[in-house]
């Protein structure tokens, strides 16, 4: 049995817990009739940050805990009783980690895998467990979760148990290492996340911490993660960085183990993010290796890639032209990254400064010269960026108006827009966007959709539309929203994001991705509407290009196998329950492969070329696909095409 963990506040914790409290009351954009709504949330909020998956805490731990009077304790400065419940998930977790060992140590057979068991996904709809006596059954079925994922990955039954006696011991050790100031930051982030998910409190412990959880950045590879149970997962991946420019990292896989170089992998599940990010931080030009997985059956990958600083060149954005007609017309793409500006430069007063706008405009001066007929902006995987540079960008295809609105606590409204008369390009256009298109890419598309002068195309956006401010605090800073970003016609991007005029499948589930996935995320509302006046009123055509879209995607291979791909990782991730047999196991992972292999030889006999024996064929012949296998983007182009036939004065006749 694990020795009880406590550790007790101190007179500072008491006094900066009234601080913090006090200022998030006065500053923050739901500080009124909204948080009082979500105060009584507070309880369940720590609950869900010391116990996720609801394995560690019983219904009787919770009874005893008197949840309900926890927020107004905290407010008080009284944090005996939060403590103390995170001092209970602590020494539980090690007396789960001390009940795994003591179960592997009995040697190689001491798991049974042959029982038709499941493992139910547990999340914070799950019950809690009754007493102790269920909490060790769930225990148990865990841990043959985790064998059952490394036996999938080709360990053997030796190495299996071996890399879980690693796993859980340097887990005890990590445990054996909280600091009071973990306990303090767990605990007031669960206060503050009923605000919303973007406001928290950085503790000055660690500045390298802070620069992380302001930018939850890997340095040296690019990529955006976060912590999700046990796991380390990716959110997205920043433009021009080596693993957006490798290809082979993933939105949602998990970090399994990290390696410097040659050296062994060390196993990083159940870390603190923070800890993982050091293991991955590095000097330029050294290699970083990964062992990574999309999800708990699918096979780990090792992906190898050399650390770099994400180059502003290669974040900038970029153009093509496709032939995308039946008669080869042709297209012009824009893919714009994120939204960037050369600050330093700009301030410099260099006149080459590098901008997205200027560069976009060049881009477009490049284009008018090769006889398109439209060009697509494709801001799919764009986060967002320089506010500026959206409304900026935007008023290359307008005269002049407004593009934005910001809100403020307290009701005042500032608007943003395009002063210059000049037009970089006047002909048709759309937007393409996807699930993590955010922020300023929220911005462009939204404008772009109410002054009509574009179609908005593909699946709706990550919908982040708050804006975030530091304040120091006696220890450390308050990352604290205080604004909302609104649409000309008054409609706001948050939680809802835009909706696009013509949708395609999203590869990701909003249920996982997206702002309407996190807890207590800020409402979507609107207020007054602009005086402005629109180009055009595309939607009026939206009936017929929606019929000719479905026509020519019910017989396009490359759209027929995306579609198909959606429905099967759809499918699968609504799945309530993980089977503890490990043939049950094996053959759902090779059912899942002969699926997928199935849809992408069925796309390419269509297309004439050879089919894949395998999965380890199907990845390699993936790699030589070129633009014009991308579905969404060429079906994007074609509707551009068809709205231009439909309704001719787009072309200029």
């Amino acid at each position: 049995m694990a020795q009880a963990l406590t550790i007790e506040p101190t007179q500072e914790d008491s006094a900066l817990a009234q601080i913090i409290t006090r200022e998030l009351e006065r500053r923050h954009l739901a500080s009124d009739v909204l948080f009082a709504e979500r105060k009584p949330m507070v309880g369940q909020l720590i609950l869900k940050a010391i116990d996720p998956s609801r394995s560690l805490l019983t219904q009787q731990d919770i009874q005893r805990a008197a949840i309900t009077a926890l927020p107004e304790q905290i407010e008080r400065g009284n944090l005996n009783a939060v403590y103390a419940l995170y001092g209970l998930s602590l020494t539980r977790s090690e007396e789960r980690l001390d009940f795994w060992l003591e179960t592997l140590n009995q040697g190689v057979g001491s798991i049974d895998l042959t029982d038709q068991e499941e493992l139910r996904i547990r999340d914070d709809e799950t019950p809690w467990v009754g007493d102790l006596t269920e909490l060790k059954d769930l225990w148990r079925r865990q841990m043959e979760n985790q064998a059952i994922s490394l036996l999938l990955a080709d360990r053997s039954e030796e190495e299996t148990y071996q890399a879980l006696i690693r796993r859980y011991k340097s887990q005890k050790n990590r445990i054996e290492q909280t600091r009071p100031d973990d306990i303090f930051a767990g605990v007031i982030n669960a206060y503050a996340s009923a605000y919303d998910p973007h406001t928290s409190y950085l503790p000055p412990a660690d500045s390298e911490t802070f620069n992380i959880n302001m930018s939850l950045s890997l340095q040296g590879i690019g990529a955006v993660l976060q912590s999700e149970d046990e796991f380390t997962k990716v959110v997205n991946l920043i433009p021009g960085g080596p693993a957006e420019m490798d290809g082979r990292l993933k939105p949602a896989d998990r970090i399994l183990s990290v390696a410097q170089g040659s050296a062994p992998f060390e196993d990083v599940v159940g870390w603190r993010l923070d800890e993982v990010v050091q293991k991955i931080r590095g000097p330029k030009g050294s290699q970083i290796r990964l062992e990574v997985q999309a999800g708990d059956d699918a096979p780990h990958r090792e992906i190898v890639l050399i650390r770099d600083r994400v180059q502003l060149e290669e974040q900038s954005a970029k153009s093509e032209v496709i032939e995308a007609g039946p008669n080869g017309e042709k297209i012009g793409i824009i893919t714009i990254p994120t939204f960037y500006s050369d600050f330093t430069a700009k301030q410099a007063g260099d006149p080459n400064y590098r901008s997205t706008t200027r560069d976009v405009k060049q881009l477009l001066e490049e284009l008018s010269e090769q006889e398109i007929e439209g060009v697509v902006v494709d801001l799919r995987n764009n986060g967002g960026g320089s506010l500026q540079e959206a409304y900026e960008l935007f008023g290359l295809f307008i005269p002049r108006g407004p593009v934005v609105q910001i809100q403020s606590a307290g009701g005042r409204t500032d608007v943003r827009g395009d002063r210059d008369p000049s037009i970089s390009w006047e002909g048709p256009m759309s937007v393409l966007v996807n699930r993590l298109s955010a922020s300023a890419s929220e911005i462009f598309a939204g404008a772009v959709q109410d002054y009509g002068r574009g179609l908005v195309i593909g699946s709706q956006t990550f919908g982040k539309g708050t804006v975030q401010a530091l304040l120091p605090v006696n220890e450390g800073q308050l990352k604290l929203t205080i604004a909302k970003f609104y649409r000309i016609s008054g409609q706001s991007t948050q939680h809802q994001g835009v909706i696009p005029d013509i949708q395609f499948p999203s590869a990701f589930d909003p249920t996982e991705i997206g702002e309407s996935a996190l807890d207590t995320a800020l409402p979507w509302d609107q207020i007054r509407s602009l005086r402005y006046r629109p180009v055009d009123t595309p939607q009026a055509r939206l009936a017929q290009l929606i019929d000719q879209h479905q026509a020519r995607i019910a017989t396009d291979p490359d759209f027929k196998a995306l579609l198909k791909r959606t429905e099967r990782a759809l499918e699968l991730s609504s799945e309530t329950g993980i089977s503890l047999h490990l043939e049950t196991r094996i053959q759902e992972r090779e059912a899942n492969n002969q699926a997928l292999l199935h849809i992408e030889n069925m796309r390419r006999e269509s297309l004439g070329l050879p089919t894949a024996q395998n999965i380890s064929e199907l990845e390699a012949a993936a790699k030589e696909d070129d633009v014009s296998r991308d579905a969404s983007l060429m079906e994007s182009a074609r509707i551009l095409l068809d709205e231009i036939q439909i309704n001719r004065r787009l072309a200029g006749l």
